[in-house]
C-alpha cells in the first residue's frame, strides 16, 4: 500500500489540539475525538491521533500528560504581547485562575469601540505590555481565539505607554502617576483588584 502524506503520519503518535487538520474524508472516516469540517477531518480534542489504516479511521486518544490547557468557555489572563492593526496576539499565564507555563498563544480580534462623546473618534481597546482577563471562544484553524467584550474581561492592569510607569483609573482612561498622561482602554469590571500569584 502507498501512503499519503496524512497516513505517513500512523506510528509518529502526532500531538493534537482542537480543530487540528488530520486528514481528508476520501483518506480516512472520523471517529471518536475527530469531526468532519467539509472535506477535512479535524480534531476536537487535545490528545494523540491514532490512524487506523485497517479501518480507515482517525480517532484521538487523550493525552495525560498535558494539563492546564486551554478550552472554549475557559477564562484566562495574559500579556499583550503584539498590537498589529486589529490583531492583538496574547501570551497566557493564567488559565481559570490556574497558573500554566505551557507557552499558549491566543489571537484576540479588537473590534474599537466609539466615543460617545465624540462620534466617530475609534477608542483604545489595550495596548502592548497590558495584562488582560478574556474568555476562549473557538480552536479555530488550530488558533487559540479570544474575546474581551463581556464586562468581567478585558484590562485588569496597565502601565504608562510613554513612561511605563504606574497608573490609576479614571473613569474609562487610565493616568501615569509618573508624567500625567491620559490613554483609553477596554478594563475588566476588576481592573486594579487582581493579585496574580
Amino acid at each position: 500500500m502507498i501512503l499519503t502524506a496524512n497516513q505517513s503520519n500512523i506510528g509518529k503518535m502526532k500531538k493534537t489540539i482542537p480543530g487540528d487538520r488530520l486528514a481528508v474524508i476520501e483518506e480516512f472516516n472520523a471517529s471518536e475525538g475527530a469531526y468532519i469540517d467539509k472535506d477535512t477531518i479535524r480534531a476536537s480534542r487535545l490528545g494523540i491521533a491514532d490512524y487506523d489504516i485497517r479501518r480507515r479511521e482517525i480517532k484521538i486518544e487523550p493525552s495525560r500528560k498535558v494539563k492546564n490547557v486551554p478550552m472554549v468557555g475557559d477564562n484566562v489572563i495574559g500579556q499583550v504581547e503584539a498590537v498589529q492593526g486589529n490583531i492583538a496576539n496574547i501570551r497566557i499565564y493564567y488559565i481559570n485562575d490556574r497558573r500554566s507555563s505551557s507557552g499558549f498563544t491566543g489571537m484576540l480580534v479588537l473590534r474599537s469601540g466609539r466615543s460617545p462623546r465624540k462620534s466617530g473618534r475609534k477608542t483604545t481597546i489595550l495596548k502592548f505590555g497590558d495584562i488582560v482577563k478574556a474568555k476562549v471562544t473557538s480552536y479555530k484553524n488550530s488558533i487559540i481565539h479570544l474575546s474581551i467584550t463581556a464586562n468581567e474581561s478585558g484590562v485588569i492592569y496597565a502601565t504608562c505607554s510613554s513612561c511605563g510607569g504606574s497608573t490609576e483609573r479614571l473613569d474609562q482612561k487610565i493616568k501615569c502617576m509618573n508624567c500625567g498622561l491620559i490613554e483609553e482602554r477596554k478594563f475588566a469590571s476588576d481592573f486594579g483588584e487582581v493579585y496574580l500569584k
